[in-house]
């Protein structure tokens, strides 16, 4: 059972929830840049949530089946077809052998989730088969899909599921993020602490897996900071000597140099994986109670819709 990539797209990649644990060697969690899109495709066609899936980037991915499957489209709204007819967002429907679907661009977000009944195959690497290309692990290879790969598809697991309209992430390409303070929030200068809260960055052209680099209002520093590398996460935002900030996502650095200004709350991790070039990202104050009461609320929501997950 397999599908065939007819269009590779901007970028597709194989991924599950990551492999947790390795940081200390150098190796990023990973796995799905939006944890909760990749948890409700899964869901909606009866895969558990962590079953593997296409990541697909700024679309472009023209996929053939070769056999009847039951599929699901989460995340970044894009123009998708089957055979010519739309497809809904976040909604199981059933497809052909020799049907083609094609994703075409984005207009909200940056990646999509497609789901396959069943779920893709791929060769594990530490536990995890999601793709992290600088090491050229996991996925095919370890790299993104290519024209003309043959994907394989495992056994379907379960039955179909719906979704409930309240429980649709909403997606735009403005993306608020709430953080707290980082690290080395006390050597910023007052008028950059300001800035952080107050004005929007825009994502630029350097943006991918690894990281976001903004551009906006200078964020400088006070304090001369002599720093060796420390511990990064996903969430960092780090302030170089430029004055534009790096935001670390999914698959970034595992230690920096550079002084940490905030860190975004786990609850609104998923959201870094919709950092498209070219997007407004805010930043919103959070405080370490809010951070807990949120992040407790949040799973909570989802916590009988999707059994496992976990924000």
């Amino acid at each position: 059972m397999t599908i065939s990539v007819l269009h590779s797209g901007t970028q597709t990649l194989i991924m599950d929830a990551g492999r947790p644990g390795h940081r200390h060697q150098g190796i990023p969690g990973g796995g799905a840049a939006d944890k909760l899109s990749f948890a409700i495709a899964n869901h909606l066609v009866g895969n558990r949530w962590d079953t593997p899936a296409l990541e697909c980037a700024l679309g472009g991915l023209h996929i053939r089946f070769n056999k009847d499957y039951t599929i699901a489209l989460s995340g970044a709204q894009m123009w998708s077809q089957n055979q010519g007819m739309n497809l809904p967002l976040n909604k199981a429907v059933q497809v052909e052998a020799g049907d083609i679907l094609t994703m075409s661009f984005t207009r909200a977000g940056c990646r999509a989730y497609l789901a396959i009944a069943g779920g893709v195959k791929a060769e594990p690497f530490l536990g995890s088969v999601s793709t992290y290309l600088p090491a050229k692990i996991g996925g095919l290879n370890g790299e993104a899909l290519k024209t003309g790969d043959e994907v394989e598809i495992g056994e379907p697991q379960g039955e179909p599921q719906n979704l409930p309209k309240g429980h649709i992430p909403l997606l735009s390409n403005h993306i608020v993020l709430r953080a707290e303070q980082g690290p080395e929030w006390d050597a910023l200068s007052d008028a950059s602490k300001r800035y952080l809260f107050t004005t929007p960055f825009y994502a630029t052209t350097a943006t991918d897996r690894m990281g976001s680099r903004l551009k906006g209002d200078l964020v400088t520093l006070d304090t001369a900071l002599k720093m060796t590398s420390s511990p990064l996460l996903p969430g960092s935002l780090q302030i170089p000597p430029d004055g534009q900030p790096i935001l670390a996502l999914a698959d970034g650095h595992c230690t920096g140099g550079y002084a940490r200004a905030l860190q975004v709350i786990q609850a609104d991790l998923w959201l870094l994986g919709q950092i498209a070039p070219g997007a407004a990202v805010s930043f919103r104050r959070s405080f370490a109670q809010e951070a807990e009461i949120v992040l407790r609320g949040k799973n909570s929501y989802y916590a009988d819709l999707i059994p496992g997950f976990s924000f």
